[in-house]
């Protein structure tokens, strides 16, 4: 077994992490009564689990009823729902962020050098429509997700063709890797880890082919291109067949299909979670997810009081004034979160561009360092962001154990003379009649930033930096653009800049390093040395300078080992490697942000971490939020 610090503790343990000891017998909620007396729904003590999963109210214990009001952005807002209704994986995140728990396994076990991972599930625990959740649905998943021929968003950080999955009995599952990975259980506890526990095997098992051979007929019977895509869209990550069978807290009642302006849920009679005095879960009966196509008509249902829980979209410096002068007459009140993010918005200047002449440019780390100096992030800060936040780089933030003081400090203060000494000290000492400096082919240097236009302050950000930049003689085209044109220009490379949110700043810098060294298609300064990392087999994989090089292989040595103080040490030498490389440019550490809840909502928490791998609110178990009388 793996020390405790490397996150695997002894079965005992374990088991203790589920919660107190329950009292004795099972309540359920009076809506489901008359189904139970009329013999279509089993009595409660028959829907769980032989050993529920126990949950320890953050305040009280709550009361049945009512129904939790959100919104989703567009057709295809599917975080959202991962994040609230959805976070129900294998292994959970802890509500403090500190360690992997067990969550719809009841237990689990790794051996020595983090190669096997063993999960015991519950005895009796079910689907949504009743159906037995065994071992048997978990190697399915995998299965699918190992399948060559399935071409659908794989979840990230997951090598499949080194993973084999084994049903020692219908209660126990084991996955063995090729290779020691100690950072498995984290990523199987994130935001990605959920596809395990997604895909019904007796319903999502009619679209593969290895279990059933005219899944492609059936898939194309049902509207789609291929099983491919049936499984994709029914079985997984998206939510447009609303009779899958799931093992939330709530299950899906309406398709989220773009036709559909209201997502709806109902209770799950099945689910697994009691609390403290034997009260199935959850306490609320219904979620609505209306639908809307801006962020403004989110604050508008906000201020109306038509928001019960959510921060999706909206919990904005920016849109703050008038959400927290709406309480009252709202009917509703703010919470703060504690972001885990540590950029308002870092700029990535396309260091594998197709481009020689942009690329031999942009690849001069006095050029970035330049450009670095000569943006004011004291005005961006009083602008954009009314104050509140600090300059700050594509690090780590202070309050992280990954912190690196150099990679978070340098080149942050607003020095237009010391950017253009840079400048001209690289030979860029020609402008043109609009005072914009040549290049080194003689032309203009004119960088294009397209800016996803459903993120409205990467736009209010960029048109300040093109102010400030004419200042060193650098023309910035910033321009909105819709998100989907945004990323199919950097999955072509042929994108100059790209503008985006600094995630990885608090523990899931070791999951996310995207801006550290170039780890992910997330990592659009380095787009082709990237797909190298990634094995990706792309025609666009490119291989690294020797520095960066070093950090995959660093990085790699990371993930082989399960020691954490080990982890820590290596992921430093990465983070120095980084500073001295200054791939990107950073603007502004943000500061807490918020939530918005009703006045009448219970077990809401405060302060609570707010980023995409830890999929806040997911981990404080939404299931416990209910109406107070």
């Amino acid at each position: 077994m793996l020390k405790t610090n490397s996150m695997a503790v002894s079965l005992t343990a374990l088991l203790a992490l589920a919660g107190p000891a329950l009292a004795e017998g099972y309540a359920q909620a009076p809506g489901l009564a008359a189904a139970v007396e009329a013999g279509t729904l089993p009595p409660v003590e028959d829907r769980l689990p032989e050993n529920p999963y126990v949950l320890t109210p953050l305040e009280s214990v709550g009361t049945y009823g009512g129904t939790w009001r959100s919104a989703l952005k567009g057709t295809y807002d599917t975080g959202w729902v991962r994040r609230t209704v959805g976070y129900q994986p294998l292994v959970a995140y802890d509500y403090e962020w500190t360690k992997v728990v067990p969550n719809v396994a009841e237990s689990f076990e790794v051996n020595e050098d983090a190669t096997e991972f063993t999960f015991h599930l519950r005895e009796g625990h079910k689907w949504s429509d009743g159906e037995p959740f065994t071992a048997e649905d978990l190697k399915f998943a995998l299965d699918v997700m190992r399948s060559p021929a399935y071409g659908g968003r794989k979840a990230s950080g997951f090598e499949w063709e080194k993973m084999t999955g084994e049903v020692i009995d219908p209660q126990t599952f084991r996955i063995t890797l090729e290779a020691p990975n100690g950072l498995f259980l984290e990523r199987l506890a994130s935001v990605e880890g959920q596809f395990i526990v997604n895909a019904a095997k007796h319903y999502c098992g009619k679209y593969f082919p290895e279990v059933s051979p005219d899944a492609n007929d059936t898939a194309k019977a049902a509207g789609f291109d291929s099983w491919t895509q049936a499984i994709e869209q029914t079985c997984f990550f998206n939510f447009v067949d609303e009779k899958r069978p799931l093992l939330f807290a709530w299950r899906q009642v309406t398709p989220y299909d773009g036709l559909n302006q209201l997502i709806e849920w109902e209770r799950n009679p099945y689910f697994f979670k009691v609390d403290t005095e034997g009260n199935q879960l959850p306490y609320i009966d219904k979620v609505q997810m209306v639908q809307t196509e801006n962020v403004e008509d989110i604050v508008l249902k906000v201020v109306n009081g038509e928001i019960d829980f959510s921060n999706r979209h909206f919990a904005t410096v920016t849109n703050k004034p008038v959400i927290y002068d709406g309480q009252d007459s709202g009917g509703y009140t703010l919470k703060s979160t504690t972001d885990a993010r540590m950029n308002h918005a870092i700029f990535q200047l396309n260091l594998t561009h197709d481009d020689p002449e942009k690329r031999k440019l942009y690849n001069e780390r006095d050029f970035r360092a330049a450009l670095s100096l000569g943006m004011d992030r004291e005005e961006i800060i009083d602008v954009v962001f009314a104050g509140q936040g600090e300059p700050y780089q594509a690090a780590p933030r202070p309050t992280s154990q990954f912190y690196n003081e150099t990679l978070a400090r340098q080149y942050t203060e607003y020095d237009p003379d010391a950017a253009n000494d840079l400048l001209d000290g690289l030979g860029l000492t020609e402008r043109n009649g609009d005072g914009i400096r040549l290049g080194f082919d003689g032309k203009p240097i004119r960088i294009q930033l397209f800016s996803p236009s459903d993120q409205i302050e990467f736009n209010d950000i960029a048109q300040l930096v093109a102010e400030q930049w004419k200042e060193i003689g650098i023309d910035l085209d910033a321009r909105n653009a819709e998100r989907s044109l945004v990323y199919e220009r950097i999955q072509n490379n042929s994108h100059d800049m790209h503008i985006w949110w600094g995630d990885g700043g608090m523990s899931d810098a070791l999951l996310d390093p995207r801006f550290y060294f170039p780890f992910s298609l997330e990592s659009a300064y380095a787009q082709k040395w990237a797909q190298h990392f990634m094995k990706s087999g792309s025609t666009l994989a490119e291989a690294p300078p020797a520095e960066i090089q070093k950090q995959m292989d660093l990085y790699l040595e990371l993930i082989a080992t399960a020691d954490k103080d080990a982890q820590k040490a290596i992921f430093g030498e990465i983070l120095d490697i980084a500073a001295e490389q200054f791939y990107a440019i950073g603007t502004v550490l943000p500061a807490d942000g918020y939530i918005v809840a009703n006045a009448r909502l219970g077990n809401v928490p405060e302060g609570q971490v707010y980023t995409w791998v830890y999929p806040q609110p997911g981990p404080m178990e939404t299931a416990q939020l209910y109406y107070k009388k």
